[in-house]
């Protein structure tokens, strides 16, 4: 089983220019945690990410990791924060792409056990294994935990299903009629 084999390939992909507000429409309707981003020859640029987004609406100094332990002077009301979404929301999404160190790749060959290291081997659990093809980094798919696990129950239905259908099948050697009895 290999990278191509499991991955998500038909991708809803933004362009660096696409706003904010427009990926997170897209992201809401498809119920999508990440979307890549791609340049018009669908070489991958980045990854849009809805972890990235709830980075921003935090101040400066939590975004750092400096040590801010009290968040109790942000505002907690919707309204209140609506300047700052506002500001966000109509930038292009290339502002806000992933930084790519925390980003995991591989091409579609790559095996299932290699796929399943650099899952576990993301800082965040959240984001997908990258599938690139070629010099050119085109993107072909991504590997997502979820990718893994209905791959992993598509198996399982399968093999109990196979079992289940061997289960009535007479023993080699073995009639209809001695089963029966």
């Amino acid at each position: 089983m290999t990278a191509e084999s499991i991955m998500s390939f038909r991708l809803v992909k933004l362009k660096p220019t696409d706003r904010v507000c427009d990926a997170l429409r897209v992201m809401h309707a498809q119920q999508i945690r990440n979307l890549p981003v791609v340049d018009e020859n669908d070489q991958f640029v980045g990854l849009f990410g809805i972890r990235r987004l709830t980075r921003l609406l935090l101040p400066k100094a939590a975004q750092m990791n400096l040590g801010l332990q009290d968040l109790s002077f942000m505002p907690d009301e919707m309204s209140e924060m609506s300047e700052r979404i506002k500001e966000v929301s109509q930038r292009p999404v290339s502002d806000f792409l992933e930084k790519k160190k925390r980003l995991m790749f591989c091409k579609p060959s790559t095996g299932f056990p290699e796929v399943l290291e650099l899952l576990d081997q993301s800082v965040d659990t959240s984001l997908p294994v990258i599938v690139l093809k070629g010099k050119k980094k085109k993107l072909v798919g991504m590997v997502s935990a979820w990718d893994v696990v209905e791959k992993l129950l598509v198996n399982m239905c399968e093999m109990e299903t196979a079992s289940a259908v061997g289960a009535d099948d007479p023993e080699p050697g073995e009639s209809e009629e001695e089963k029966a009895s």
